[in-house]
């Protein structure tokens, strides 16, 4: 379902974010009060506007009572932030996610009553750790509690088996979610790139190629035991 997302703070975070949004089909209102951010995306998102979200009185300018999500992106002045969602949840009733961006800050969003607080930093530094410590791994995702989902070269010795002739669960207690295909394709300037396509759900009678990217639900210590095993 479409939302109307404002995302105020049009820094690397918070503009690649209004883009992303935009690009998946939401209508969006980015929200900065530096012009040369605002300038900058004017052409990437439905409306962009420049305005010191501070200053209770620039909250009127925004289309507060017609939208579903509010985004607090700043991501360099605390104070800013802090007065931005004490004015945003003032205002609007609505789901309001707020970045954090030191412990401090955090704590003071907890007390706002601020149930969704994001740590993009954090979050990637985290990611990243786990990227490389799972070998071959491209991408993590952490789940609660020990579990987590990686997204993994295909390890070689894996080539030309079945998932069913793998049987990675009884070997390693861990599950091939599905694979991702790539296919080198050209991009606008003539040069290389791949693209990546979902397969979908895996039978027992998929047989592994070797372009494959697997997506591997398990412990990251058994998953990295799958992939030293079979490399």
């Amino acid at each position: 379902m479409k939302k109307k997302v404002i995302v105020i703070g049009l820094g690397n975070f918070g503009g690649n974010l209004a883009i992303a949004l935009t690009e998946d089909g939401h209508e969006v209102f980015g929200v900065d009060k530096n012009p040369s951010k605002v300038d900058a995306i004017q052409r990437k998102i439905q409306h962009s506007l420049g305005l010191d979200t501070s200053d209770e009185s620039a909250i009127n300018h925004l289309p507060i009572d017609d939208c579903d999500i509010v985004v607090i992106a700043i991501g360099e002045n605390v104070g800013a932030s802090i007065t931005t969602t004490a004015l945003i949840k003032k205002h609007f009733n609505g789901r309001i996610i707020a970045r954090s961006l030191t412990p401090v800050h955090k704590t003071v969003l907890e007390a706002m009553q601020i149930n969704e607080i994001i740590e993009p930093e954090a979050e990637y530094a985290h990611e990243l750790a786990n990227r490389i410590m799972v070998k071959g791994a491209v991408k993590t995702m952490e789940l609660h509690g020990e579990f987590e989902i990686v997204e993994v070269k295909i390890p070689p010795k894996i080539v030309g088996s079945t998932l069913g002739e793998l049987d990675i669960k009884k070997k390693y207690q861990a599950h091939i979610i599905t694979v991702i295909k790539q296919t080198e394709m050209k991009n606008y300037l003539g040069s290389p790139s791949m693209s990546r396509k979902v397969h979908g759900i895996l039978h027992s009678v998929y047989q592994f190629e070797e372009d494959d990217l697997l997506l591997v639900f398990g412990t990251k210590k058994n998953i990295d035991r799958f992939i030293e095993d079979n490399t």
